[in-house]
């Protein structure tokens, strides 16, 4: 099953000529290289802003329709610098640290910028229960300014037989400076679904193997620097290709425990100089499953990629388009009564 969405091309599409587009990429690569003897010697080492979340109260072996869940956050950025990373903790209310697995998802939202591939509100981060923290390196990261809007939504569970108390999510978002000596290239999220872009994103699985795809192409010409994927159990594989050329960027196989389970996706820098990706192609995203329970498994399936991409030079990043019905259905079912609704991270993991 397939669903595509087509932008309109954006007046800033077209990469720059070579001759103007040589000396950035080798200043990338030059302090790509740079920052590797850099990180070796621990130099660069993050900030952290942190954000807390709670109390909430969690009664055993409650999923999450039986917990109250947080509202979702608004709220203005104190900081200026660029953030490069994100690690998690759920704390009960003696400071005790609870089990990632109490957390089923974690989104952080530009509500005033779009994603690349589609009108939903730019998803800059997120976290599962599988989510590792992760940093980018130091010459990356995404810019951020005092009074910035960022919009937070999670949602927990407990599959524990322990009733938990006063907790609390902390998120903890790496940090640079404005005022550090250096400046890190300033990167965009990417996110994409084999669902639709805006509202639930789990879908029914069905016995045996099958696969979901979702199809459609970037605002701006950009290059994808780093990817990272998430699947549910029984998930075999997930892709992503350009359709227009007939190329494969990246397909990984989830890592699975010894019992089997899903634990994890590969991640996959593109550095120096990252894939292309360009306003008039198109591209696909699948996730393949073998479901070997022999019944229809309801929500059983969902395909999620997560990156980051350098914007082309001179490019302007597209704001949100407010009267479009995806960016309205999007709100939604982010803010509204219905936002608690299964929906995907954004994931790097």
């Amino acid at each position: 099953m397939s669903d595509a969405v087509t932008n309109p091309r954006s007046p800033h599409a077209e990469p720059l000529p070579r001759s103007r587009r040589r000396p950035r990429w080798l200043w990338l690569a030059l302090i790509a290289g740079f920052m590797v003897v850099l990180g070796a010697a621990g130099w660069a080492r993050p900030d952290y802003y942190t954000i807390e979340i709670g109390p909430l109260s969690l009664p055993a072996n409650s999923g999450h329709g039986h917990v109250e869940q947080p509202h979702p956050i608004a709220m203005e950025l104190p900081i200026d610098g660029w953030i490069r990373g994100l690690r998690y903790e759920l704390v009960d209310e003696r400071g005790i640290v609870l089990p990632n697995g109490m957390l089923h998802h974690l989104n952080l939202i530009v509500p005033t910028h779009r994603e690349l591939f589609s009108q939903i509100m730019l998803r800059i981060g997120a976290a599962g229960p599988e989510t590792s923290p992760y940093t980018l390196p130091s010459f990356l990261g995404y810019r951020v300014r005092p009074g910035d809007s960022l919009l937070v939504t999670a949602m927990l569970h407990n599959p524990t037989p322990t009733g938990y108390r006063g907790v609390q999510l902390r998120v903890h978002l790496a940090m640079s400076p404005a005022t550090s000596w250096l400046r890190p290239l300033s990167i965009k999220p990417l996110y994409l679904d084999v669902m639709p872009p805006a509202g639930g994103h789990s879908f029914d699985l069905p016995p045996g193997r099958s696969s979901k795809t979702w199809e459609g192409r970037p605002a701006v010409a950009a290059r994808l620097l780093a990817v990272g994927g998430h699947l549910h159990e029984y998930g075999t594989s997930l892709r992503l290709e350009d359709i227009s050329s007939g190329e494969v960027i990246w397909s990984a196989r989830p890592k699975l425990d010894d019992r089997g389970k899903v634990v994890g996706m590969p991640r996959r820098y593109f550095l120096p100089f990252g894939v292309r990706l360009y306003p008039d192609h198109v591209y696909r995203l699948t996730a393949e499953y073998d479901n070997p329970t022999g019944k229809p498994l309801a929500h059983g399936g969902m395909g999620a990629l997560g990156g980051i991409v350098l914007p082309a030079s001179g490019s302007v990043w597209p704001d949100v388009a407010r009267n479009d019905s995806v960016y309205q259905h999007d709100v939604r079912v982010t803010t509204g009564p219905k936002s608690h609704s299964h929906s995907a991270p954004h994931p790097t993991h």
